[in-house]
C-alpha cells in the first residue's frame, strides 16, 4: 500500500531525497537544495516521502497557496520505476490538495533534442493520468521551454506568477528566471 508522509529536511528520509534528486533530474533543471529546504521551512512548499509497504521508492515537492498546488518536483527511485507508483501518488495528490487546482510542468517536445522520446513518454504519462495542456508554457534557463500542465484544461497565469513570485521572492528570481507565454 502506498503511503505519503511529509517529510522534514532532517529526517532520515532526506539522503534518499537528495540522492533521488541529484540523479533523476538533469543538472540543468535543479535549484540548489538549501533553497528548496528554506522555502519549505517558510511553509510556501513540503517535501513528501512515498512509502511502499514501509520502503522509501520516491518523493514529491510542492509548492502552494490557497489557490493553487504546483508539484515542481516528483521523483520515483529508478530501481521502482514502471510499477505504478507515479500514477498512484498523482492520484493521491488530488485528495491531497483537493479545492487547489494542481499543475506541473513538463519538458515542451521539440524533435531537435536529443531527448524528444522521453519528452512524449513523459507528456503521455502526464495525459494518461488526468492531466492537461493549459494553452500556457514558460521559458526557463537556457531558453527551455516548459508546458504548463494541469488537472484542469484553464490556468489562469496571475495565479501561476502569484505562487511563483511568493515562493521565490525577488531576492531569489535569479535561481529560476521564467517568463509565462500563452499559446
Amino acid at each position: 500500500m502506498i503511503e505519503i508522509r511529509k517529510a522534514s529536511t532532517k529526517s532520515n528520509d532526506f539522503k534518499n531525497i537528495k540522492r533521488v534528486y541529484n540523479t533523476v533530474f538533469p543538472q540543468n533543471e535543479l535549484l540548489p537544495l538549501s533553497l528548496l529546504k528554506m522555502r519549505a521551512k517558510a511553509g510556501k512548499a513540503e517535501f513528501c516521502s512515498i512509502y511502499n509497504e514501509e520502503k522509501w521508492v520516491g518523493f514529491f515537492y510542492t509548492v502552494y497557496n490557497k489557490r493553487m498546488a504546483y508539484i515542481f518536483f516528483l521523483a520515483i527511485d529508478p530501481r521502482y520505476h514502471s510499477q505504478g507508483f507515479g500514477s498512484a501518488v498523482l492520484d493521491m495528490l488530488k485528495g491531497r490538495y483537493a479545492g487547489k487546482q494542481i499543475t506541473l510542468s513538463a519538458e515542451r517536445p521539440d524533435p531537435q533534442v536529443p531527448n524528444n522520446e522521453q519528452r512524449i513518454r513523459r507528456h503521455r504519462f502526464y495525459a494518461k493520468n488526468g492531466f492537461v495542456k493549459t494553452g500556457l508554457y514558460t521559458v526557463e534557463k537556457g531558453n527551455e521551454k516548459f508546458d504548463l500542465l494541469s488537472t484542469q484544461s484553464s490556468v489562469n497565469p496571475q495565479f501561476y506568477q502569484q505562487l511563483m513570485d511568493s515562493y521565490l521572492t525577488k531576492h531569489r528570481r535569479h535561481y529560476l528566471p521564467y517568463k509565462i507565454i500563452k499559446e
